[in-house]
Parts: structure tokens; C-alpha cells; sequence
């Protein structure tokens, strides 16, 4: 009864003195499948721009939630529980190449047991590491509309040294005449100024269309070829 007691009152302390962040809201169906029909466990996934962790402890716990160095461990983001009793965290992907956390439950920190690689800080302590190739972590929402005047600014990531060019009704499909500039290796992306519609586009690298892959809204133009879809508000 007194182990109990004091696991309660260690829980309450940690949700008092840190920042407790609900989880991330689902609003992308593919994903909301991918948590729902989770049975196990497993590391840590990168699924496109998010970050999953997830939990199944042996026992039925009250909460279980992380916290990591890019908060300087001052915020704890709380796991939802699906049907089949595997707790889930989605986070957006962090820009940072190395992220270490750890996981509470019930009050009580620990490593995470799902993720093979942990460290040790310069206090003793065993924290569990994340670690982010800059493939993965320059994914992001694209297009991206920088203003109310219609600057959209499109990305895509591929081998380094394509011919990359973007054709859409904003440019009456002309396949040579917006070209993406090559920021870093691998990273193209080209800055338009479009007037508010709806418009259809995709890539062309080297020659071959290539929806955007970091847009989720696309349908298929009459001849049946996959486009990405933008709206502008007016």
C-alpha cells in the first residue's frame, strides 16, 4: 500500500513541475491506420515527416509519456493507447541530427526497452538516443506558402546532381521553364509567386513526373497521371 502511495505521489511531482503536452492529433488517414492496427511494439519510426515511438508494458499502466534533450527534458509529451494496448507518441520530425529522451511510467524513468541504442550523460544517467541522417530530417510540408501574396516555395528530395523542373497550370505545364535549384545535396526547391486557385503540378527529375511526395493532397489529371494539388486562398 505505502509502494503504491509513493508511486502516486512520485507520478504527481513529475506532472506538476514539467510542462505535460497531450499527444499529436491524427488527422492523416494513412497514419491513423498505421497506429490503429499496431499489435506490438517496436523502435522508433520515421513515417514521412513524424516521429513514433511506442510502449506495451507488461503491466496495465496509468501513464506513460517521454521526455527529450531538445527540451532540456522540461516537457513531458503523454503516449495515447490504441485498441490492442500499444501505447504511441507521434511527434513532427525534429530538426536536430541527435535526440536523447526517456520514458516514464507510472512515475518512473526509464530507457526506452524498445530502442536498441542508449547512452550514458555525464551525471551516470542511461538515456535512450535518436539519431537522424539529414535525408530525414529536411522532410517537410511541401508546398510551403510564404505569404498572403501567393510565394510558394516547393521542395523535393532525390539523388544529388538531377535535372529537376516543376510543371503545373500555373505554368501552362511547360516542362523546361521553372527549374529547382539544388540548395545542399539532394534538396531542390524553387520559389513561385501564384495568384489564389486550385492548381495541379508535379516534378519532373530527368525527364519523368514525379508527384510531389511531400504533398498529400493528389488526384489523377484526364489521362489518368498522378499530380499533386495546391490551393491558394484568395
Amino acid at each position: 500500500m505505502k509502494g503504491m502511495m509513493k508511486n502516486k505521489l512520485i507520478l504527481l511531482f513529475f506532472l506538476i513541475s514539467s510542462t505535460l503536452l497531450q499527444a499529436f492529433e491524427i488527422n492523416d488517414i494513412n497514419l491513423h491506420l498505421k497506429i490503429t492496427g499496431l499489435t506490438e511494439a517496436g523502435p522508433p519510426e520515421v513515417w514521412r515527416d513524424h516521429l513514433i515511438l511506442t510502449s506495451k508494458p507488461n503491466r496495465q499502466a496509468r501513464f506513460v509519456g517521454a521526455a527529450f534533450s531538445i527540451d532540456s527534458y522540461q516537457q513531458i509529451y503523454s503516449y495515447q493507447k490504441n485498441e490492442h494496448g500499444v501505447y504511441f507518441l507521434i511527434l513532427p520530425l525534429p530538426s536536430e541530427e541527435v535526440v536523447d529522451y526517456r520514458i516514464i511510467i507510472d512515475g518512473i524513468w526509464i530507457e526506452d526497452p524498445e530502442n536498441p541504442n542508449s547512452i550514458r550523460d555525464r551525471n551516470g544517467l542511461h538515456l535512450s538516443r535518436l539519431t537522424f541522417p539529414p535525408e530525414q530530417r529536411v522532410r517537410q510540408l511541401s508546398p510551403v506558402l510564404r505569404d498572403e501574396k501567393g510565394t510558394v516555395e516547393f521542395y523535393i528530395q532525390t539523388s544529388p546532381g538531377k535535372r529537376v523542373y516543376l510543371a503545373g497550370d500555373f505554368n501552362r505545364w511547360d516542362p523546361y521553364m521553372t527549374a529547382l535549384r539544388e540548395k545542399e545535396p539532394g534538396l531542390y526547391s524553387a520559389v513561385l509567386s501564384i495568384k489564389p486557385g486550385r492548381y495541379a503540378y508535379y516534378f519532373l527529375i530527368d525527364g519523368e513526373p514525379v508527384p510531389d511526395p511531400l504533398n498529400f493532397q493528389k488526384n489523377q489529371d484526364l489521362t489518368g497521371k498522378d499530380v499533386s494539388i495546391l490551393y491558394i486562398p484568395g
